[in-house]
């Protein structure tokens, strides 16, 4: 990890710290960590947590998965330099800055949910209008086929898959209806969970009229879910 990913990420645990009004103790005991180890890997000290370990940590953050996955993993489909990431779930429109949009939280099914195999359940998530302009003809689009989240053991190794298996959804896309600046928005995908034991994945992004990304690859929907047997 290089000092300027690490020195984010610090800044990203501290800052969350801050807004959640949880020390961080606190927030390692949520996530299943030592504050040790939090701290560690704040200060990039500590070896590279498991898939199962980054996302126990968001959930403590309430971040997105994806976001953490980032300054430990390389995404095909996304800027390779981590640095250049959002570091927030708050983005502006690429081609129109006072176009901004904030993910405000998992309604249904939280990343790390258990369900069952061949189980079929509802992802609903809250994003919030927080720009100048109305949103309206916008359409949340599958994009599985390009991310793949993949670690690299070393800056000159080569890339090894860490999860590439995808959930089936009744829909590859769908509409988002008009929101106003300022209002909140609910979108709900139908998903079906693979028969085997595993964890799994699907990604989201808004796309316009004219089916353009409205926002950059550092700003996607998704979901996560461990499928096993009860």
């Amino acid at each position: 990890m290089n000092i300027r990913t690490r020195d984010t990420l610090r800044s990203l645990v501290a800052r969350r710290s801050r807004e959640l009004g949880k020390p961080l103790t606190a927030l390692a005991k949520e996530a299943g960590i030592s504050r040790t180890y939090l701290y560690g890997l704040a200060a990039g000290a500590s070896r590279d947590p498991s898939v199962r370990t980054l996302i126990k940590l968001a959930k403590a953050l309430q971040v997105s998965p994806l976001l953490l996955f980032r300054y430990f993993a390389d995404l095909t489909g996304a800027p390779a330099n981590a640095c250049s990431m959002a570091n927030t779930n708050r983005a502006a429109g690429i081609d129109d800055p006072e176009d901004v949009a904030v993910f405000n939280a998992d309604v249904t099914t939280p990343d790390q949910t258990v369900v069952l195999p061949g189980e079929v359940f509802q992802k609903t998530w809250e994003i919030q209008n927080l720009g100048t302009r109305p949103w309206r003809g916008r359409r949340l689009v599958r994009v599985d086929g390009e991310y793949v989240i993949a670690r690299r053991a070393d800056p000159q190794g080569q890339l090894e898959v860490v999860m590439d298996i995808h959930l089936r959804s009744l829909h590859s896309e769908l509409p988002i209806a008009d929101t106003l600046p300022g209002q909140p928005v609910h979108i709900s995908v139908e998903f079906a969970a693979p028969k085997e034991t595993c964890t799994v994945a699907s990604v989201w992004r808004i796309e316009d009229e004219q089916g353009k990304p409205c926002y950059g690859p550092a700003f996607i929907l998704h979901v996560v879910v461990n499928v096993m047997a009860r």
